[in-house]
């Protein structure tokens, strides 16, 4: 219990106790509980029918008042509801499956010898800040409007902080998937890899932690410049 305070205040005595005890269950079993605990509570109290027209609209779709009028009669809200929290739920579950291999495969190039349960360790503890932002859109689901989007629940991503984009900007989808928190889980993924690996110098470490926010985020630009 002590180590979920310390991963905020104390991240280095953590992390350096992860590579002898590696514990993945306790901080995984709160990123994705909270995740779902959010998605459950979002889904239970928006308007399902506006929510499944919205998604038509910024599809590019320019539905009939006859076809959104079919799609409120049949939406089903339980469904909806249900689909969407055992989906986010396994969506980051294996991307945190993957961040784990991720750090096991580093491991073998770098010479760090790095097990899967240690990786899964370094995946789950790393992404500890992302709490922040779930109590923080758990705090706004309970307060919201029916007709209220998912995405401006989000108060730390870079959309909400800084740009407040339109929609239908190229680049909508990018400043709200981007969390300025993120740049605080490359910084403990750096450090748990400079930790584990006993190296003087971060280079590597910071390679390590920041090439998988690169790589993902870098695809959504890409995709962003081409709209």
């Amino acid at each position: 219990m002590r180590d979920l305070v310390n991963i905020f205040l104390q991240p280095a005595s953590v992390l350096s106790r992860q590579q002898e005890r590696p514990d993945w269950l306790t901080p995984g079993a709160l990123v994705v509980g909270f995740t779902m605990l959010v998605t459950y509570l979002y889904f239970d109290r928006v308007d399902a029918a506006w929510l499944t027209e919205q998604g038509l609209l910024r599809s590019g779709q320019e539905p009939s008042a006859a076809e959104l009028a079919a799609v409120r009669e049949n939406t089903s809200a339980g469904v909806i509801k249900w689909s969407a929290m055992i989906g986010s739920a396994v969506g980051l579950a294996v991307s945190l499956l993957v961040y784990a291999v991720y750090f096991l495969l580093a491991g073998k190039v770098a010479g760090v010898g790095v097990s899967l349960r240690q990786g899964l360790a370094l995946a789950t503890w790393s992404q500890m800040p992302l709490l922040i932002n779930s109590l923080l859109m758990l705090v706004g689901v309970l307060g919201m409007t029916p007709q209220t989007s998912l995405e401006s629940l989000s108060l730390t991503s870079l959309d909400a902080l800084l740009l407040h984009l339109p929609v239908d900007h190229p680049w909508y989808s990018f400043a709200n998937s981007f969390s300025l928190l993120s740049l605080w889980t490359v910084f403990l993924a750096a450090l748990g890899w400079k930790l584990w690996s006993r190296a003087a110098k971060w280079t590597a470490a910071v390679c390590v932690g920041v090439l998988p926010t690169v790589v993902i985020y870098g695809a959504m630009a890409v995709s962003a410049m081409l709209k």
